[in-house]
């Protein structure tokens, strides 16, 4: 293992958690290549509901990962769950990239393609929110919400360098070449994250503060104790499982199957939407420190909706005009993702933290994220006008939910 210090180690963490996310994320940029790839056999309407699923899939097992590096966060360490979790998300990653496509080994291919896609899930079912508790454990109570929003952020540059490989590759290679081969240099980048899985904060530096000398409930317990926070954290992340993989994985897919954009067009517009996230997170993550978090939160869930609104019912989709609404959704989704790591932590007792944050967030992403690109999908193949229903109706819930969580800012975490 490699000890460094705290300073060192915040940098170093907050780079792993962008590669994680890099490597989860760059199915969504490459899902029309890799439905091509290995969703291609049979029935072409069959194999597109597949290939969606096969995104998919690795919502569902988020869940899996949360029971398996969830208490391992709590009982042994969070640096021991993020450095285990990294491994399982580097490994299927290369492996993805290695695999031959279905004109080389049939049926066999989707069918390894989904099992790696799972393993990624399972993965970043523990690292994702080790990591944010982790952060927001590590910064002064003044300034959680903007250490904690790094974990965010991070998701947003990672899946914004998955974006920018496609778009680096026709740089250097034709689009028939990159269907061809060439797809699989970035998902062999994924060397690059094992590194992060060695590397360890000293422990005289990162000492936690002492806690109370009376006996500590059980995790049971007190996951039953926090069950309002537990439920409305699911019902907050409701809001942006659907809200995050509309972006970046719906819209891209669906605007170049229909014709409105061509696959470099849509990925132009996802990248810069990852852009203006990132840029609104860190200075709203800052802003949280000063004016709470649910200012934040409330503005972002009804601003998202209000954007979709607009996007679907507007009669002209040309690029510009998609390319506009893709940075405004971007706006109001960052202005959420901001301070919603602090929100979550400052609501849970430090022993069962990573446990109740992991599950309240892989449930959600499991339930709504991952059905999300499947019932866009299905909406859409009724009417565009239903396009509005699916991220209306989480975000009513989220903003409830949102009001009935106190708004610990600034104040002492829970011990």
């Amino acid at each position: 293992m490699i000890e460094v210090n705290k300073k060192y180690g915040t940098i170093l963490g907050a780079v792993g958690n962008v590669l994680v996310w890099y490597n989860f994320g760059l199915l969504m940029p490459f899902l029309v290549v890799i439905a091509k790839n290995f969703f291609s056999i049979g029935n072409p309407e069959f194999y597109s509901v597949i290939s969606l699923l096969a995104v998919s899939v690795g919502l569902f097992l988020r869940p899996v990962g949360s029971a398996i590096f969830g208490p391992i966060g709590d009982k042994i360490g969070r640096q021991r769950a993020i450095s285990l979790s990294i491994l399982l998300m580097a490994v299927p990653t290369i492996c993805m990239g290695l695999l031959p496509n279905s004109n080389a080994c049939g049926i066999y291919a989707p069918i390894i393609f989904v099992f790696l896609r799972c393993l990624q899930g399972i993965s970043m079912g523990g690292e994702y929110t080790a990591a944010m508790v982790h952060l927001v454990e590590l910064a002064p109570k003044n300034r959680r919400g903007f250490y904690g929003c790094f974990s965010d952020a991070g998701c947003q540059i990672g899946v914004l360098l998955a974006g920018q490989a496609l778009f680096t590759l026709y740089l250097f290679f034709t689009e028939e070449e990159i269907y061809s081969f060439a797809w699989r240099y970035p998902f062999l980048l994924a060397i690059l994250l094992v590194p992060f899985a060695f590397i360890t904060v000293k422990e005289e530096e990162c000492k936690e503060k002492a806690a109370p000398q009376e006996p500590k409930p059980s995790v049971t317990s007190s996951l039953i104790k926090y069950k309002k926070e537990i439920i409305c954290a699911i019902a907050i992340t409701s809001f942006s499982a659907i809200g995050f993989y509309t972006l970046l994985t719906f819209f891209p897919y669906y605007f170049v199957r229909e014709g409105f954009l061509t696959l470099q067009e849509a990925t132009k517009c996802t990248m810069y939407a990852n852009i203006v996230i990132t840029i609104i997170i860190f200075c709203c993550g800052y802003l949280s420190d000063i004016f709470k978090r649910k200012p934040f939160l409330i503005a972002g869930m009804i601003g998202v909706p209000l954007s979709v609104y607009y996007m679907f019912l507007s009669s002209g989709k040309s690029f510009a005009f998609l390319m506009i609404m893709n940075v405004v959704y971007g706006i109001f989704l960052g202005m959420y993702y901001s301070c919603r790591a602090a929100f979550f932590s400052e609501a849970f007792p430090r022993h069962v933290r990573c446990t109740a944050v992991s599950l309240s967030l892989s449930l959600a992403q499991a339930i709504f994220g991952g059905s999300s690109t499947l019932i866009m999908n299905y909406i859409m193949s009724i009417s565009e006008n239903l396009a509005i229903l699916p991220i209306t109706v989480v975000a009513i819930g989220g903003i409830v939910a949102v009001l009935m969580i106190q708004d610990r800012t600034g104040k002492e975490l829970i011990e």
